[in-house]
């Protein structure tokens, strides 16, 4: 068995364990911090509290995304974890809109370290080993295998995570970052970066069950996202596609249906169940079962 595919067969049963050190942290103070936040990002801020996290976005006006985030309570404030390159443009963004609201925020990146797990045990032990090492954590499921994010200092993410390897045993691994590329992309999840950019609207980067609450008040954006899933779908949409054959897709490479290219591999890795591609093409061709071409090879539209 590969190191990959024990990844695959760990997060099925037990946990596995990345620090996210791509990421940067911004600590948002003051009483209105959580309905201020709320309207300027899709996820449901009210709904984080001690042991519940929250994955979302931040998007313009007209709805397309700034970058994914992590929400997480740590009692008198609020952790924002996203990419180290988008913290001072969010920050930038949120100044905007900050008027008369009791809220504040800091660029707290280099004090604080993410940790992210996978699995069905992860929650548990993310939750009893955080507050040991003087960190926060919150439930989060992004690959529905069961889940949860904690913060700690940098000098923490270390023993932390060796005190999890020490109590999971052998249902628990640390995994390093090519292995969350194999993990994530099998179980269909898009990256900010790689699989979409700031040129994409939520639905397109086919983040609006995972990271969009329809149920919330109002928020930035929120006309132009509600509009475009009430019409139905957008032009082009993100989709996972099984391809045929061992070898693995490069970035950019054609998807072709009915003699014409209608769109371009974003990611691509070997699961365990033959070779994964997310791909963002043309809506017409994104529905389950749909059949496609990858560099010239057969391959079909995944479910969800």
């Amino acid at each position: 068995m590969s190191e990959t595919q024990r990844v695959h067969e760990i997060a099925e049963r037990g946990a596995v364990l990345f620090e996210a050190g791509e990421l940067g942290t911004i600590a948002i103070e003051g009483k209105d911090r959580k309905t201020w936040l709320n309207g300027l990002i899709t996820c449901d801020v009210m709904k984080v509290a001690p042991g519940v996290a929250a994955y979302g976005l931040a998007v313009v006006k007209v709805g397309r995304i700034i970058t994914d985030l992590f929400v997480l309570d740590a009692g008198e404030r609020l952790l924002v974890g996203l990419p180290r390159t988008k913290v001072e443009p969010l920050r930038e963004h949120l100044e905007q809109y900050l008027m008369m609201e009791d809220a504040a925020h800091e660029d707290v990146s280099d004090s604080h370290a993410w940790v992210v797990a996978h699995g069905p045990k992860a929650e548990r032990l993310v939750a009893e080993l955080a507050p040991k090492h003087g960190g926060v954590s919150g439930k989060l499921d992004l690959l529905r295998l069961g889940g949860a994010v904690a913060v700690v200092s940098p000098e923490q993410a270390q023993p932390l995570l060796d005190d999890a390897l020490q109590a999971g045993g052998p249902d628990v691994l640390r995994g390093s970052e090519g292995e969350w590329e194999a993990l994530r992309i099998a179980r269909h999840l898009p990256r900010f970066g790689i699989d979409y950019d700031e040129k994409t609207y939520p639905q397109e980067a086919s983040l609006e069950k995972l990271a969009v609450s329809f149920q919330k008040g109002c928020y930035l954006g929120q006309e132009v996202i509600c509009r475009l899933e009430m019409r139905g779908h957008v032009s082009r949409k993100i989709v996972p596609l099984a391809v045929e054959g061992d070898e693995v897709p490069e970035r950019d490479a054609e998807v072709k249906a009915d003699d014409r290219v209608i769109g371009n591999v974003t990611s691509a890795t070997r699961g365990p169940d033959g070779v994964i591609a997310l791909a963002m093409v043309r809506y017409a061709y994104a529905q389950p079962e749909t059949k496609v071409e990858v560099a010239g090879r057969g391959a079909r539209v995944l479910g969800a």
